[in-house]
């Protein structure tokens, strides 16, 4: 048997698609070969890389960042031998001879020469952990989003109104809102619609980029404000793109003036 290493690969190998990526460490030729053979025998497998030392293998980890290693027990560095046992990829199948030792990262054991029937039980094994371990993986990634999206404040992109029939205003057609008692009235270029609200409750469940509160009794959509009104010895207003003009309450010349620079930036 030949004991010449093979360089990592220069050439990214052919993909394919939805196979898990193998790479091989093990210094013996026909060794590599046999692996080769029987992994080109197995679906869902595909060898990306062979190596005859661990520097060259750690190039192609690094390169082609493998599902699966399988890997000569001997010519992992002691240093090393932990260095797959609390990661996530890759799986590592450990490679020995008579009389070579284990790997502590391994998740399976083969003896050299590997013989078809102990690689094929040994692949599925192996296909069977990596989907637990993506699994896993989405599951975490699914639960820190689920996490960070309890913090995110949603604001509502239509508004429900029954009157006469259930339906969905978009907020975008929205031109501005008036408190009515217990009520709060929809004003669109067509209708009035009117929902059961507080004018509190609207302005918390609306997008402040969208719509701006300002007046006790009104919320006005950005967008339609075409120009702050102010005239001397009377209370400022705004004039709305559908004619409205709507006072602005003494507590809310600062929401108006914000208005005011949205529309010359949007301009």
């Amino acid at each position: 048997m030949g004991s010449a290493t093979v360089p990592h690969l220069t050439q990214k190998p052919e993909s394919n698609h939805g196979a898990m990526r193998v790479v091989v460490l093990e210094p013996h030729a026909d060794y590599r070969d046999g692996l080769q053979c029987g992994l080109d025998q197995m679906t869902g497998f595909q060898l990306v890389g062979a190596s005859g030392d661990w520097d060259e293998c750690l190039i192609l980890l690094d390169t082609h960042l493998p599902e699966l290693l399988m890997t000569r027990t001997t010519c992992v560095p002691s240093a090393s031998q932990e260095f797959a046992s609390d990661a996530e990829f890759p799986v590592v199948i450990g490679l020995r001879t008579k009389h070579g030792g284990s790997l502590a990262a391994a998740f399976a054991t083969l003896d050299l020469p590997v013989d078809s029937g102990s690689l094929r039980e040994a692949m599925e094994r192996v296909r069977t952990e990596i989907y637990r371990r993506k699994l896993d993986g989405l599951s975490t990634l699914l639960g820190r989003y689920m996490d960070f999206s309890r913090g995110v404040q949603r604001f509502l992109t239509a508004v429900r109104v029954e009157d006469g029939g259930t339906a969905e205003i978009p907020a975008e057609n929205v031109v501005f809102m008036a408190a009515d008692g217990n009520y709060v009235r929809l004003h669109t270029y067509a209708d009035v619609h009117e929902i059961r609200d507080t004018m509190s409750g609207m302005t918390s469940k609306l997008d402040p980029a969208q719509f701006t509160r300002i007046h006790r009794s009104f919320i006005v959509n950005r967008a339609h404000v075409t120009s702050v009104l102010r005239r001397e010895g009377t209370a400022m207003a705004v004039l709305l793109s559908n004619g409205a003009e709507i006072p602005v309450g003494p507590n809310y010349r600062e929401e108006v003036d914000t208005v005011a620079s949205y529309n010359r930036l949007s301009a």
